[in-house]
């Protein structure tokens, strides 16, 4: 990932690690509200299952590919607001209470990561992206952070700084004051991000999304945080995947995605981007119930077993396990059995392919 901040301005920073967050994952859902009902349509038979060659041969892999797994999609509608430019800005979250998932937020305690983040696009267009999980880095001019640590829930301009390092504040006219002869971010083709996040990776974590804009005729000079600064549309279908049938209570299993072609989004399903394997159990849930409680997959799992992907484009499942280290038993017949791959370097943290797992005839 390229680093495209502009020479001779040192006060933003890019990390490898931005590119902002887009979504975890969820059923319909809008804003910071309880996710609503799925959308009629989404709760259709699935496809007749896929027997597994594993199902006459165990050795054999169990091949996912495009037909065995879900998909997402996702709307946001971003607050936008105009702030005065050249001002010592306030920034403050002490209202953020629920986040765009509908969770619960303790704004001085959650809370771990503020930042200030500058892209060469419209709102519109930063929407658009992240709909996609798709924010290109090239468009991204750098960030400023803050690390609340607990004592504040708002913080102004002029004390933000550069990963934890001091912020020059000789150069912050460059940004913040439209005025600055040769000005290079012109307000209709630039825009301004404000993140709060749990925990302190830039872009990941998350839990409000505020844009802005500069204009020394504005006379506003605080930007809030709250449960309305992000609304978030989004759906997610399970039942439009066709089961895979492997065999019964058989542990050492491979799971193999080297076919796959598109993720959950439609975006290229790169093999060497999972990072993570998992395969949860839900005994007395349908698939249907899994779709209203998306958001909540791994607390209401039954059983869930995980490793690491370290290289290739499969996992045994039996070196899969669980928190208490018990390794993964293999599947039976009772309620549903699904296994996910996670993308850990990515910035969507919902899982880039779900296929629901069925015993062998």
């Amino acid at each position: 990932m390229r680093n495209s901040r502009r020479p001779g301005r040192p006060w933003f920073g890019l990390p490898a690690a931005l590119a902002v967050v887009v979504v975890g994952a969820g059923c319909h859902g809008s804003g910071s509200g309880t996710p609503a009902p799925i959308d009629a349509g989404t709760d259709s038979a699935p496809p007749p299952p896929i027997v597994s060659a594993a199902c006459a041969d165990p050795t054999a892999g169990v091949v996912i590919t495009d037909a065995t797994n879900y998909t997402l999609s996702d709307q946001f509608t971003i607050q936008v607001s105009t702030l005065k430019d050249n001002t010592d800005l306030v920034f403050d979250w002490s209202r953020l209470t629920v986040d765009f998932f509908g969770k619960p937020v303790a704004p001085a305690t959650d809370i771990n990561l503020v930042l200030l983040a500058l892209w060469s696009l419209t709102p519109d267009q930063l929407e658009a992206d992240l709909k996609v999980d798709d924010i290109p880095l090239s468009a991204n001019a750098g960030i400023i952070t803050s690390y609340p640590d607990g004592t504040y829930t708002s913080k102004d301009l002029f004390n933000f700084n550069l990963l934890g390092q001091p912020l020059p504040m000789a150069q912050v006219s460059m940004f913040f004051d439209t005025t600055t002869p040769g000005y290079a971010y012109p307000q209709d083709q630039y825009t301004f991000m404000a993140m709060a996040s749990t925990g302190t990776t830039p872009g990941k974590g998350a839990r409000a999304i505020a844009f802005f804009h500069l204009d020394p005729a504005a006379t506003a000079t605080e930007l809030d945080l709250t449960n309305d600064s992000t609304k978030l549309d989004y759906s997610v279908n399970l039942t439009r995947a066709a089961p895979v049938r492997i065999p019964a209570a058989l542990a050492p299993l491979t799971l193999d995605w080297s076919q796959m072609t598109v993720n959950m989004l439609g975006n290229p399903y790169i093999s060497s981007q999972i990072t993570e394997a998992a395969v949860a159990h839900y005994s007395t849930a349908t698939v249907a119930d899994l779709q209203k409680q998306f958001l909540d997959l791994q607390d209401i799992a039954d059983g869930w077993w995980s490793g690491p992907v370290v290289s290739g484009a499969s996992i045994n499942l039996g070196a899969l396990v669980d928190a208490g280290g018990a390794t993964f038993p293999g599947i039976d017949s009772s309620g549903v059995w699904l296994a996910a791959l996670f993308c850990g370097n990515c910035n969507n943290p919902a899982p880039w392919s779900i296929t629901i797992l069925e015993p062998c005839p």
